[in-house]
């Protein structure tokens, strides 16, 4: 992956009318090569979609800003897509750093897989977490082609539009189905040969997916931010706000992960990775009680949950402008 240029970069955001005091300047900040290293992968790989699905000029860059969101648009000139300072050292500081979960554990067969790969297991989680942010606000450059918009990667109290809901399930689809990708060849690439085992594949997977629903369990409980937000709303709904209910959308989710694994030739399924995620997820929030708060919401609304996931499956079927209908063109096999 090449290094870009970040000054260079960063002129030609500039000259495209984007505010100089916008764009978030890591040079010099402390973990600068953590910055460049992600600013390159975003970089090189809106470099490569952007012209296939016909979304150019498209550019990313780092939001000098105290939210923590990530945010897709388009403005007169371009497209982009950004992701807040604080959202990502708040991500990094829940799920990046080597041995604040894994260590803690009495996973034995994690910490032997701890042992094994580049960074870390921590680290992983980090990655799954913004490649499935990345992509899903790609998503949003697709569906809204040649229109003047922008969507906010958080739930909010706007107006509820059922085509919003649907381009969130959408971009949902499209970000995991990257973070199950990611892992497989993760598992391919970077997995010593002795160690590249049936069950060592399946803890990679269960692990791309937690990190995936930890992250949006974070949002929704308030516990990403510096502070707990007052008035937190976490009680379920269908047809309100501006995202579908996290509960809606961790199911969805962890179904087309399960899906796009099993197309590509891996060997796991629905219930052994929502059995997996459960364990994983009640480790990480152990000493709130959270997780459990979430499954017995889940329960409480289960019909609920499945009518509106198939509404929202409905509604992508039929909109042409979901980046669904042209997912072949990023070379990979999904569910369909």
């Amino acid at each position: 992956m090449k290094k870009v240029d970040f000054q260079e970069y960063k002129a030609n955001l500039i000259s495209l009318g984007i505010p100089e005091e916008e764009i978030y300047d890591f040079t010099g900040d402390v973990i600068e090569s953590f910055y460049q290293r992600y600013f390159d992968w975003c970089v090189d790989n809106i470099i490569e979609y952007s012209p296939i699905f016909g979304v150019e000029p498209a550019y990313f860059y780092f939001w000098d800003t105290y939210r923590i969101n990530a945010v897709a648009g388009k403005g007169k000139s371009a497209y982009r897509i950004r992701f807040s300072k604080p959202y990502m050292e708040a991500l990094y500081g829940k799920l990046g750093r080597k041995g604040q979960f894994f260590d803690k554990t009495d996973w034995v067969a994690f910490k032997n897989l701890q042992n094994i790969t580049p960074n870390s297991l921590e680290f992983l989680m980090f990655q799954a977490s913004t490649i499935f942010t990345f992509y899903h606000e790609f998503a949003h450059l697709v569906q809204y082609k040649d229109k003047v918009f922008s969507m906010n990667e958080h739930s909010t109290d706007d107006t509820y539009s059922y085509e919003k809901h649907v381009f969130e399930y959408d971009a949902d689809l499209n970000g995991c189905q990257f973070v199950s990708v990611y892992f497989q060849q993760f598992f391919q690439e970077q997995i010593p040969e002795p160690y590249q085992t049936d069950n060592n594949y399946k803890r990679l997977m269960y692990l791309g997916i937690s990190s995936i629903l930890i992250t949006q369990l974070l949002f929704l409980y308030g516990k990403i931010y510096p502070f707990q937000p007052e008035n937190l709303d976490t009680d379920f709904y269908t047809r309100e706000k501006s995202h579908p209910h996290t509960l809606v959308r961790a199911k969805y989710i962890i179904e087309h992960y399960v899906n796009v694994a099993k197309a590509n030739g891996v060997k796991i399924d629905f219930g052994d990775t929502t059995r997996n995620v459960t364990i994983i997820c009640n480790e990480f929030f152990k000493d709130s009680g959270l997780f459990k708060n979430f499954i017995e919401g889940f329960q409480n609304h289960f019909d609920e949950i499945n009518a509106y996931a198939l509404d929202l499956y409905i509604g992508q079927r039929n909109n042409s402008n979901c980046i669904k209908h042209k997912i072949k063109l990023f070379g990979f096999n999904s569910e369909g």
